[in-house]
């Protein structure tokens, strides 16, 4: 038995309330008179005094009314009026096909058992192991989360063991669930380099910064070749142009990157410029400045505020240069270099929701209500034929 409202239980406190009342009545006395009192001595006639408990029925019905409304107050819990019947297991896969061949015998187990089997596609499309069609679903963990239904007891979740797949996000879950995770090799995404000259290569590590690479280059290498690296300013005001300046500056010191600044928007890869181009070349890459709107297409970052000291957060704290080197790498689709989870760190990326029809409810309301009222007419009814 659990209290939700534990607090309320000093109210039982208030038990020593009808007793006292008792114990005063029987120590003040009662007299009775009668037809032949007149008869008595003095002394056979004087009231009786004592701690006498009259009326224990009444007493007992009191006391047993108080303790009833107090465990009303309290909100009592009984965890097993609220066990389910049967056990309901669910498996979500992530539409991978080797990860699905991998456990092809966990799954047809699953299936045998009668559990729920689903995609992890944001549909809770069904699984079958005799049509097999992953290539076609997406991976939307979330919202395949979000979508279990409430009486699961039991949640299987079988991945592929990815940083980039599951990503640094957290997930909301009704459950904890039970994590499966392929053995198979990642597929080596990540794995391209950059190359910047003959001797500098360089590859976004593990934790999503870009390294340099010692020794010769290997792997999937992405020719960028200097003048790729030209800027233009457009339209900008001097001041944006000294903190843009001193950020590619900032870039250019730790990694070895020449950034060239060009007279000619033509011949420039990386413009600047304080309102939205009409038309923009998709093999140029775009930072617009004070323009309150929302980038439409991969070659545009656009902030809404002026990019200077005065005006720009990310001027101050010094974020800028980092900002303009992740949007290069992802406009030249260089991606983080991949790594597995392990069990423990997967494990904390869910956070156990704790839903309305999860909480726990007090379950034995209406049996107390019903006994305090029963009490109250039992206590009313004897105690007005006793005349307390």
């Amino acid at each position: 038995m659990q209290f939700l409202q534990p607090i309320l239980l000093w109210g039982l406190l208030g038990i020593s309330i009808p007793i006292l009342i008792h114990l005063w009545r029987g120590r003040r006395g009662q007299l009775i008179h009668w037809a032949a009192m007149h008869w008595l001595t003095s002394q056979e006639s004087s009231v009786t005094k004592g701690f006498r408990l009259e009326n224990l029925l009444v007493l007992f019905l009191r006391i047993l009314a108080l303790t009833l409304l107090v465990l009303l107050l309290s909100q009592v819990f009984l965890p097993a009026l609220n066990q389910q019947t049967a056990e309901r297991v669910v498996h979500l896969v992530q539409p991978d096909k080797l990860l699905v061949e991998e456990f092809r015998f966990e799954l047809q187990q699953a299936l045998n058992n009668g559990d729920e089997v689903y995609w992890a596609d944001g549909d809770q499309t069904a699984l079958s192991l005799g049509q097999l069609n992953p290539e076609n679903k997406d991976f939307k963990l979330q919202a395949s989360l979000d979508l279990l239904p409430q009486e699961v007891s039991k949640l299987v979740l079988y991945l592929v063991n990815s940083q980039q797949t599951v990503g640094e996000s957290f997930y909301r879950s009704p459950i904890q669930p039970n994590l499966v995770l392929g053995t198979f090799a990642l597929q080596g995404s990540g794995n391209e380099q950059i190359q910047f000259s003959e001797e500098v290569f360089f590859q976004v590590n593990k934790e999503g910064i870009l390294d340099s690479i010692s020794g010769e280059s290997s792997g999937n290498v992405s020719a960028i070749q200097m003048d790729q690296l030209s800027y233009y300013f457009a339209d900008i005001e001097d001041s944006e142009a000294e903190a843009i300046e001193a950020s590619l500056e900032a870039i250019q010191d730790v990694y070895g990157l020449e950034f060239q600044e060009v007279d000619t928007e033509e011949s420039a890869k990386l413009i600047f410029a304080q309102s939205l181009p009409k038309e923009t070349a998709t093999s140029k890459l775009y930072f617009v400045t004070t323009e309150f709107s929302f980038p439409t297409r991969k070659n545009l970052l656009i902030f809404s505020d002026t990019l200077d000291f005065e005006h720009a957060e990310l001027v101050q704290n010094g974020r800028l240069p980092e900002l303009i080197l992740e949007k290069l790498l992802e406009f030249y689709d260089i991606e983080q270099q991949d790594a597995p989870w392990s069990l423990s760190q997967l494990s904390r990326r869910f956070l156990v929701a704790q839903d309305k029809w999860q909480e726990q409810k007090p379950n034995l309301n209406l049996l107390l209500l019903g006994l305090l009222l029963l009490c109250l007419a039992l206590e009313r009814y004897f105690a007005n034929r006793q005349g307390v």
